[in-house]
């Protein structure tokens, strides 16, 4: 037996939008708000919110294979950079402007034009996290969508797609290693598999079709995974608990439903997966840097209490909800009267 093929009923229709991709999303973005925010409020991190990243990551490989194969890759590029693009360069922008007005912090050019670009998580340690933390994961995901437009066309035979996921995550891991930077090593390399394991899942239950080759690429991808734990000491510890979250969430919607405070519930994730890219990329600085300046410029608190810092939380959340949702439909507005493709939100982020 050389190969293994697989023909499932497909489990969704390519080109529909998915409400549990939406609810799963929104899931994942609250994840990361209380990571973030047990942060802020020195609260221990045991529920591991970081693991929402993942769970982002997931439903952008899965939605990406029921869509994505039938464009060319001019097409596909386009579509998937304008969605990521101009929503995080004003994010961006905002960000440096007030950074500048209030704190008076000035970059490099460097450091500026890396950020526009979306390269600045694969430069050096200083920039990975630099302006906001979670930027990095822009290189990431713009990484991931390169990727995916090269291999898009074969989807199906699934020992590539292990292949390229094994290399990827190996080679990554090694350049952050050689160039100790931690932080390239522990948010972004060890999470490429989660992307890949979405990618796969969309072509089997999107498509229903898939073949496992037992050749010279899956042995390949195999040891790279194998070279990556026991030689270079790393374990990929998020992808395995992310399956889980996405796989009770399944399982218990459909009782989640039955009740009306379960049905608020779905529409609640629903709206928060929409607008979770925006949500994302504004969310970090409003419930930590701006509420810290807040409390101690203004309020003139010098070391703010957890009780003062957690009532600048419970404002600054709606507030990113209500700035996250402008944007979102001013983002809309404006590809309806370019006559542009709004692509469906397929990233949006981590820790």
């Amino acid at each position: 037996m050389r190969s293994v093929r697989i023909n499932l009923t497909p489990w969704v229709v390519p080109g529909r939008r998915i409400g549990v991709i939406d609810e799963l999303r929104g899931i994942a973005i609250c994840l990361v708000i209380f990571y973030h925010c047990g942060g802020v409020l020195g609260i221990e991190n045991r529920v591991h919110g970081e693991i929402g990243v993942d769970i982002f990551l997931m439903m952008s490989g899965f939605t990406l294979a029921m869509a994505a194969p039938a464009a060319s890759l001019r097409q596909f590029l386009f579509r998937r950079f304008s969605r990521i693009y101009p929503t995080y360069w004003l994010a961006l922008g905002i960000t440096l402007l007030i950074q500048y007005k209030i704190y008076g912090f000035k970059r490099s050019w460097e450091n500026i034009w890396q950020h526009v670009v979306g390269i600045h998580g694969f430069s050096r340690l200083a920039y990975f996290a630099d302006i906001v933390d979670a930027f990095w994961f822009i290189s990431m995901i713009l990484a991931a969508y390169l990727v995916f437009g090269l291999i898009r066309r074969h989807l199906e035979n699934l020992s590539l797609v292990i292949a390229v996921a094994g290399f990827l995550t190996a080679f990554a891991s090694y350049m952050y290693i050689w160039n100790q930077h931690a932080g390239g090593l522990i948010s972004l390399a060890v999470r490429i598999p989660s992307f890949f394991v979405g990618v796969i899942a969309g072509q089997l239950l999107g498509r229903g079709t898939g073949e496992l080759r037992f050749n010279l690429l899956l042995g390949f991808g195999l040891i790279c995974f194998y070279y990556q734990t026991f030689f270079l000491s790393i374990a990929n510890n998020y992808t395995l608990p992310a399956v889980g979250i996405i796989t009770a969430w399944i399982g218990i919607r459909a009782l989640v439903a039955k009740v009306p405070a379960g049905r608020f519930l779905l529409g609640a994730t629903a709206f928060l997966g929409l607008i979770s890219y925006e949500v994302y990329l504004f969310h970090q600085p409003m419930v930590r840097d701006y509420n810290v300046y807040f409390c101690t410029r203004v309020l003139g608190y010098t070391a703010p209490s957890f009780r003062q810092l957690l009532i600048g939380i419970l404002v600054a959340i709606p507030l990113t909800l209500v700035v996250s949702w402008a944007v979102h439909k001013a983002m809309e507005k404006l590809f309806s009267l370019a006559g542009g493709h709004r692509a469906l939100p397929e990233a949006a982020p981590p820790a």
